[in-house]
Formats: C-alpha cells, sequence, structure tokens
C-alpha cells in the first residue's frame, strides 16, 4: 500500500520523499494501517516504490492488497498526480467501511464519487462483478483503467486483442462510437482503443492512438468518427480474417457434409476461395452470435433460399427459428443482428439484383450516423 497514517494520525505517502530521508523517518517513527490501525513496516527497496506492508499473519492482509506488482504501484502513482495537478478532489487508497473495498483512488467531482482502479494483474469475472457491484450498489460510479498489454503496438488502425473482461469496460460515446481507454504505467500514456469492430471472439479492428499524461484531461477525450478512407483498411483487415477462417475450416473441419457451414457454401455455390462480398461483413450487435460472421451470415443465406424469402424479409418467428436451429441464445441483441445485416443488404441491393458496393452501407451502419453528428 502507498500510504500509511504515522504517529499524529496524518497521512504519511513515502513516495513523496527521497529513500535517504525514509530511511531516518523509519528509524524515528512508527506508521500505522489506516484500516486495521495495526503498525505497518515501510519499505525501502532499490527498484520498487517505497510502500507499507502488514506484518506476517495480519489478519489485515484479506482486505488490504499485498505485494502489489513494481507497475501497479507505480501506475497509481502517476495516476494519483496526474489527477491532483488537474486540480480534482482525490483520495489515494480509501477505505470504504461500509462495502469494505479499498479502490485504487476516491475521486470526488461535482457531488460524484468515481472509484478508479487501475488493473494490471489477472482479475477474474466473478471478482470483477462483485467490486463493480459494491460501487454501484453505493451509487459510486467504477472506473476501471487497465494497464496496455505490452504487445500491442500503440498507433494506428490494426487488429486488437482484447480479452473478455477487458471487453466488460468498452464504453460508447453518445454517437455510438465503441472505444476503450488503456494506461501504460511504462510510459505514463493512455492508449486509446477507438471506434472498435467486433471480428470474432477477443479480435477487435480499431484505430489506436496514444497521449501522454500531462495532455489528458478527466473525463477522457472522447473519439471521433473514422473517415471513409481509414474504413477502407479497416475492410481489407476485416476480409483478411473471412479469408482466414475459411481456409482453416476447409482445411481442419471435422464434420464433413455435416458442417452446415460448407454444406450451405456448396448449396448456395459460393466459391470458398472467392466469397462474395455480401457475406462476411461487421454489423452492428453481432457480438451476440458467436459465430464468425462469414459462418452466419452464409448459413443464413442458405436458411432464407428455403424459405424463398431476403435476409430483410424474415420476420421475428423467422430469425427466431434461425438462432434456435444455430443452437445460438435468442436475445434481443442476437435478433437485431440479423436484421442489421439485411437492412444493410437491402439498402446496397440494386433494382438488377445485383449488390452496389456494399462496403460504402457498412461504413454508413457503422460509422456515418456518428461522423455526421
Amino acid at each position: 500500500m502507498l500510504m500509511a497514517y504515522n504517529e499524529q494520525q496524518q497521512i504519511f505517502l513515502p513516495y513523496q520523499h527521497t529513500r535517504e530521508a525514509l530511511q531516518q523517518y523509519r528509524r524515528q517513527m512508527k506508521f500505522y494501517c489506516p484500516q486495521c490501525q495495526q503498525p505497518v513496516q515501510l519499505k525501502i527497496g532499490k527498484y520498487n516504490i517505497p510502500h507499507f506492508a502488514h506484518m506476517a499473519c495480519n489478519s489485515c492482509v484479506q482486505l488490504f492488497a499485498e505485494g502489489e506488482s513494481k507497475l501497479h504501484l507505480q501506475g497509481k502513482v502517476q495516476l494519483f498526480e496526474w489527477l491532483r495537478k488537474l486540480g480534482h478532489t482525490v483520495k489515494l487508497e480509501p477505505y470504504l467501511r461500509k462495502l469494505s473495498q479499498r479502490p485504487d483512488m476516491l475521486l470526488i467531482k461535482e457531488k460524484k464519487q468515481i472509484a478508479i482502479e487501475f488493473q494490471c494483474s489477472t482479475i477474474s469475472h466473478e471478482k470483477w462483478q462483485l467490486r463493480t457491484a459494491g460501487y454501484e450498489k453505493n451509487s459510486i460510479q467504477p472506473l476501471w483503467l487497465f494497464q496496455t498489454p505490452q504487445r500491442q503496438s500503440t498507433q494506428g488502425i490494426q487488429k486488437i486483442s482484447i480479452s473478455p473482461i477487458m471487453q466488460k469496460v468498452i464504453i460508447a460515446t453518445a454517437q455510438g462510437l465503441a472505444y476503450l481507454v488503456t494506461y501504460d504505467a511504462n510510459t505514463s500514456r493512455f492508449i486509446y482503443w477507438t471506434n472498435l469492430l467486433y471480428v470474432h471472439g477477443h479480435t477487435f479492428i480499431g484505430k489506436v492512438q496514444e497521449l501522454t499524461v500531462h495532455k489528458q484531461h478527466f473525463p477522457f477525450y472522447e473519439p471521433k468518427s473514422i473517415t471513409k478512407e481509414e474504413f477502407h483498411l479497416y475492410w481489407q483487415l476485416y476480409k483478411k480474417h473471412c479469408k482466414k477462417f475459411v481456409y482453416h475450416r476447409l482445411l481442419h473441419s471435422k464434420n464433413g457434409v455435416q458442417d452446415s457451414f460448407l454444406r450451405s457454401s456448396y448449396e448456395l455455390r459460393f466459391a470458398l476461395t472467392a466469397m462474395p462480398d455480401y457475406v462476411g461483413i461487421p454489423v452492428e450487435n453481432a457480438e451476440a452470435i458467436p459465430m464468425f460472421s462469414i459462418e452466419w451470415q452464409t448459413i443464413l443465406h442458405h436458411f432464407c433460399r428455403r424459405l424463398q424469402v431476403e435476409p430483410h424479409e424474415l420476420d421475428e418467428r423467422n430469425i427466431r427459428s434461425f438462432l434456435i436451429q444455430e443452437n445460438v441464445e435468442i436475445t434481443n441483441q442476437a435478433v437485431q443482428a440479423i436484421k442489421n445485416y439485411g437492412m444493410v443488404l437491402a439498402k446496397s441491393k440494386q433494382k438488377n439484383g445485383c449488390f452496389s458496393d456494399i462496403r460504402e452501407q457498412v461504413y454508413a451502419h457503422l460509422f456515418a450516423i456518428a461522423a455526421i453528428c
């Protein structure tokens, strides 16, 4: 932990002092845990940020994180000092007795409380949900800020891998643009993953930008929509993933003729090496269907052919039947994803039955409305 009380019940922040001064304080002063009031040790190592730790076998350990990484301690200090310099009222590691929780920081802004959690280590869905629910139940807004994965490049349009737990903190602008802000304590930079486009599983395509801590405001900046020219690169990356999926499925499918995707492609006479542009397109709410878009959209076309209707002509009952057929949970989002797909196709289909540049319609569906606002 980064703070403790001294014998005068004053808050003591060791990172604000030199190591030489801390060595003297350690000889002359006693420090106490702000939570359990028991004595704590002042740790002054050569590499870690100076911090406090409980004595062995102390019962407070279960409520107060111990053994924090250097990166976590470093990030908390940076973020705390950043908020203070911006003039915000912020507390470091405050113990919320009513919740028996201790956020990394608690920000008071316009009579609202914001609990900021800088997450460097892996956290389970259950623990994340429990802590989030605890804050929300007590009218405290949780803000989870994850350490930027070190394998991720920090500039440009690219493929991004976002873990399931990090997907839960993706937010949207008022115009509906999905984005995620992470923080890199190694470089003191905020990394924005903006205009997120879901591909499959953990994979997204997004525009990655960075902002130094000295240029960042709070609340965070909201991203702008990508341009049509930038979306061209999105489209290329997305279609590249479609081709990889088809190739892998063709080589590794163990179901043979029972593979509904391959069977549908064969009966529709889709060439697996050159699938039509109108299958395998991103649409809103596609995350609700746990299949790659080129798979469920191909099977959907085969489903529609049997019913002798177009995708946009499917009614709610037909859509639910399709989801049941494919063992997909029937949710409002899954139903809407299929409706969105039909709508994009209907808008791009010309009178002669051919499709115009469907990429234009996909851009309009995902980004153009946000760009106009």
